[in-house]
């Protein structure tokens, strides 16, 4: 009799340990899950690529901008920077336009004039923490030759505002000159490939260790890259340069 009864309260423990072991094990299994969903909810930010064209004359306007899934901040501040372009190239190209065609009526007549502005990006680094992306704006409002610019967006998402180099090196010293080193010989070495040598070009004014020169950057996760428009370092029919600088 205290045989059986000892294997039935065995059996009992038994069945006991093992419906609390599956609840246990159950229940970490569904909070695991839940916490993969949320932190893929988190990092899955979606960029969406938004399209403006006009080619109603005398314009061509062909324009690519990005927009973040659930980001109205940064949506708003690129969209801001888009429509200014917009306003300020349609201002200027036609106050050209007006005074090309009364300076020379006939010439206007058998040849119109067409004035461009051409906007695509380049996307860096996009996750929870930050988006980095800059705009490459291409305008012809008349005149000689257009102009080519970038226009850069490193924004916080958390704290809501635009990074700086400063919030990125805080805390170390000496970073603009050290930049500025790197940069300078890189820039040397670019220019020295494509005119023969750095004669004509004044690299160390346009990349010498001031804030402004770095103000035009790219953030990605192993490196940054510096942008550096026509005449800032050399002529511009010598165009822009990059300069990649690794973390």
């Amino acid at each position: 009799m205290n045989i059986k009864k000892s294997f039935v309260l065995i059996l009992a423990s038994l069945i006991i340990i093992s419906v609390c072991v599956y609840f246990i094990f159950f229940k970490n299994s569904n909070q695991t899950e839940n916490k993969v969903a949320k932190n893929s909810e988190i990092t899955a930010l979606s960029v969406v690529d938004k399209k403006i064209t006009d080619n109603t004359a005398p314009f061509k306007i062909d324009i690519t901008y990005p927009e973040i899934s659930g980001q109205d901040d940064f949506n708003n501040l690129v969209k801001n920077i888009i429509d200014k372009e917009i306003s300020d190239f349609k201002t200027n190209s036609l106050e050209n336009d007006k005074a090309v065609k009364e300076t020379d009526p006939v010439t206007y007549a058998n040849y119109p004039r067409e004035y461009d502005l051409l906007i695509s990006y380049e996307k860096g680094q996009v996750d929870q923490n930050l988006a980095s992306v800059v705009l490459d704006t291409y305008s012809f409002t008349g005149g000689a030759h257009g102009l080519q610019i970038h226009t850069v967006l490193n924004y916080d998402f958390k704290n809501k505002k635009e990074i700086t180099l400063a919030d990125i090196f805080s805390g170390q010293e000496n970073y603009l000159q050290k930049i500025s080193d790197y940069c300078v010989a890189e820039l040397a070495k670019q220019i020295t490939k494509n005119a023969g040598n750095t004669d004509g070009a004044w690299i160390q004014d346009g990349a010498g260790p001031v804030a402004e020169n770095f103000s035009k950057f790219l953030i990605n996760k192993d490196s940054i890259t510096f942008y550096f428009e026509q005449y800032q370092v050399a002529p511009y029919a010598w165009g822009n340069f990059e300069v990649g600088m690794p973390r």
